[in-house]
């Protein structure tokens, strides 16, 4: 609880509040629509950049100290960008600009650390709802961040939601300060690093690292399908904006439907966890990518208010069920040794489809039609659910509990 769930989750909390207002922050400092759009995706891309040396910094220093780096960097960002809003020059959206690109390598450290941990130190038995308990806090921060935001901008000025994102980056670090929150030896099987009680690892006095030992022809296999899951669930906010408003919804309507299929996942997830454990986590993903992919096609076959609703009732079941599965099967593939080194390489999966799910998105939109843009990722979904069935030997993953 007090290691992993509580920083993650006010931290989570942080980041879902400004989420929402990143293009509108861009869009009142003189951004044009296309530019403000476009940062987005380049935090994407720099995040995606940023992965592998993410790993590195927090197998070098220990997750305790890779975070507190992390986090004094996320506070002067956030505060450069209260002074971009304060400044209020010609430069201040060149500074906006820079600074989100600063914050965005942030958050992935603060998410393999915790998953490296909750790794190292979690028994195989409940490795899986560990997994998605820590997944969970990063829906509830989605879910309770904007409303957050949202509740600081009817009485203060949009910059005040990046002072409160900055505020809970620095309770969720003072919290892991605590000595309650020190992280418990609970016979997991990983070797036990100083880095899991906030010390940096021995191996990083060493002149040179140890090579990754790791079943890299199963981890690029499972990638490809944890590529479609991520891309699939990159698309589906703009999918179902864009959808909506082509079958003339209005937005409030659009916006009721986002949040109800956030809080089916939240409720869904519980169920994720237990069959992650009991039927394997080849057999979750593939019903997840089968699942959620085929929210995308009853979007289109029933292009109305009725449609949209059950749409958003399926996917949000799909994603629910895969809460945490990206996060589990790094951890069943990563070594003992060298371990946040190698989340840092298995992230580049999830954050290359979170890049390339809205970017192929938009291009298949432009050359096609939006019915078939809004098609193609439950298309791909469904593609990655079949491909992992099929390597599903090769890869060896858990399977039934009980069984290899």
């Amino acid at each position: 609880m007090w290691p992993v769930l509580v920083p993650s989750l006010l931290f989570a909390v942080g980041l879902g509040s400004i989420l929402p207002i990143l293009v509108l922050g861009a869009l009142n400092l003189g951004s044009s629509t296309s530019f403000a759009a476009a940062i987005v995706g380049i935090m994407g891309a720099v995040s995606l950049a940023a992965t592998v040396p993410a790993g590195i910094l927090i197998d070098r220093l220990g997750d305790f100290r890779a975070m507190l780096a992390a986090t004094i960097v996320a506070v002067i960002v956030l505060g450069t960008v209260v002074a971009a809003f304060l400044w209020d020059s010609p430069a201040s959206l060149l500074v906006y600009t820079v600074a989100l690109m600063l914050f965005a390598p942030v958050s992935d450290v603060w998410s393999l650390a915790r998953q490296a941990v909750v790794a190292e130190v979690m028994p195989p038995a409940h490795l899986a709802k560990a997994m998605t308990a820590l997944g969970g806090t990063q829906r509830v921060g989605n879910l309770v961040g904007p409303m957050v935001g949202a509740g600081l901008m009817l009485v203060f000025p949009l910059w005040s939601v990046f002072v409160f994102s900055g505020l809970s980056a620095v309770a969720a670090i003072v919290v892991m300060a605590l000595p309650v929150a020190r992280v418990p030896d609970l016979g997991g099987p990983g070797v036990r690093r100083d880095s899991a009680t906030h010390g940096p690892s021995d191996r990083a006095h060493g002149r040179h690292r140890e090579p990754l030992d790791v079943r890299w022809r199963a981890v690029i296999l499972v990638g490809v399908s944890i590529i479609a899951l991520a891309a699939a669930r990159a698309a589906q906010p703009v999918v179902i904006q864009l959808w909506g408003v082509e079958i003339g919804l209005h937005k409030s309507s659009i916006s009721l439907i986002i949040a109800l299929g956030a809080a089916l996942e939240l409720i869904v997830m519980f169920v994720g966890a237990y069959i992650k454990d009991r039927l394997g986590r080849v057999a979750t993903l593939a019903a997840c990518l089968t699942i959620f992919g085929a929210g995308f096609v009853i979007m289109v076959a029933l292009p109305d208010l009725r449609g949209m609703v059950i749409a958003a009732v399926v996917m949000a079941c799909g994603n629910g069920l895969g809460a945490g599965v990206n996060m589990t099967i790094g951890a069943d593939l990563s070594p003992a040794v060298g371990r946040p080194r190698f989340l840092g390489i298995w992230a580049i999966f999830n954050n290359g489809g979170k890049l390339g799910g809205p970017t192929l998105l938009s291009l298949i939109i432009t050359l096609s039609t939006l019915r078939f843009g809004v098609l193609f990722p439950g298309l791909f979904a469904i593609a990655g659910a079949a491909w992992v069935l099929v390597w599903a030997r090769r890869i060896g993953l858990p399977g039934r509990r009980g069984r290899a």
